[in-house]
């Protein structure tokens, strides 16, 4: 994956229509792979990550889930079985907007992960949550088959795949 500095260079037309948007540098990088690039899957799940569980059982395809959580610190949507279970299903990687646990299994883990934070609770299981769905994280829209580029400088959105 060529970097996203390298990225934002080339493409400051991209930028300045809305076609490549910069999402805020709110994210801290806590699995062990510290780039990825894939078509967005998106689910909005605040603190309940039943949906987020049954995505992460399906066929990830290189893809990228970002899971809309609030930004809630309150419980996390994301542990080390469910990372464990999107790398076995060939997810290229997860950004959780809220939080995330068991760090320490999540840096072992061969997937991209950015989270806000971290919280030792577990999320609920009322089977809430909105797959496929619009998400708006600091005010960057993100559609389900958007792209999705990130590394250690940032996290981009594209409407167009960028190679």
């Amino acid at each position: 994956m060529r970097p996203t500095a390298d990225i934002c260079d080339e493409n400051e037309i991209a930028i300045s229509n809305g076609m490549l948007q910069i999402m805020p540098s709110i994210f801290q990088c806590f699995g062990k792979k510290k780039d990825m690039a894939g078509k967005v899957i998106t689910v909005k799940a605040i603190e309940d990550n039943t949906f987020v569980r049954k995505i992460l059982e399906g066929e990830g395809l290189g893809q990228i889930l970002i899971i809309d959580g609030a930004g809630s610190d309150r419980c996390a949507l994301l542990g080390g079985n469910l990372a464990c279970l999107a790398v076995e299903n060939g997810w290229s990687g997860i950004i959780v907007y809220g939080s995330v646990r068991d760090a320490a299994e999540l840096i072992q883990c061969e997937i991209g992960i950015w989270a806000l934070s971290t919280s030792p609770r577990k999320s609920k299981k009322l089977n809430s949550g909105k797959p496929g769905t619009q998400i708006n994280i600091g005010n960057i829209i993100i559609n389900q088959g958007d792209y999705c580029l990130a590394d250690s400088d940032g996290i981009l959105i594209s409407k167009i795949l960028l190679e």
